[in-house]
């Protein structure tokens, strides 16, 4: 008997740490603004963000490209952003729309590496035209 409720306290005492247990929290994610100099005449272009180790660096076309219409056009595809460390960075899916007005669109975090690895992030995008073959593409939204 007095085994059988020793037993039965261990028990009770090992299952109010498994209830009482922390609970691990979710990433918690903060707010990023990648700004994006696209200029149409060169291969690679600069970037801006305040994404902390990756600041500034170089962002290319990846895989897809743009359909043009006759109210402008779209573009799904990539985009390969490198950090001025030349290791860590980030590619983005993004579907957008454009016209002579600028562009709107959504966009992914698809792929990250060295110091950036593993983070996930998705928001909207803005292109603001800066010259005749020039844009700001405007990255916002949330990473984790």
């Amino acid at each position: 008997m007095r085994t059988a409720r020793f037993a039965a306290g261990v028990l009770a005492a090992v299952a109010s740490l498994v209830v009482a247990a922390p609970a691990i929290a979710a990433p918690v994610g903060f707010s990023v603004v990648i700004v994006a100099h696209t200029d149409f005449t060169v291969e690679a272009s600069a970037f801006d963000s305040n994404i902390p180790g990756c600041e500034s660096g170089t962002v290319v076309n990846g895989v897809g490209g743009a359909h043009f219409t006759p109210w402008g056009g779209t573009f799904v595809g990539t985009k390969v952003f490198t950090c001025a460390d030349a290791v860590s960075g980030f590619t983005v899916r993004l579907t957008a729309r454009f016209s002579g007005g600028g562009s709107t669109g959504n966009w992914t975090l698809a792929e990250t590496r060295g110091n950036l690895a593993g983070i996930k992030g998705s928001g909207t995008l803005v292109g603001v035209p800066t010259g005749n073959t020039s844009i700001d593409d405007i990255y916002a939204g949330t990473v984790r």
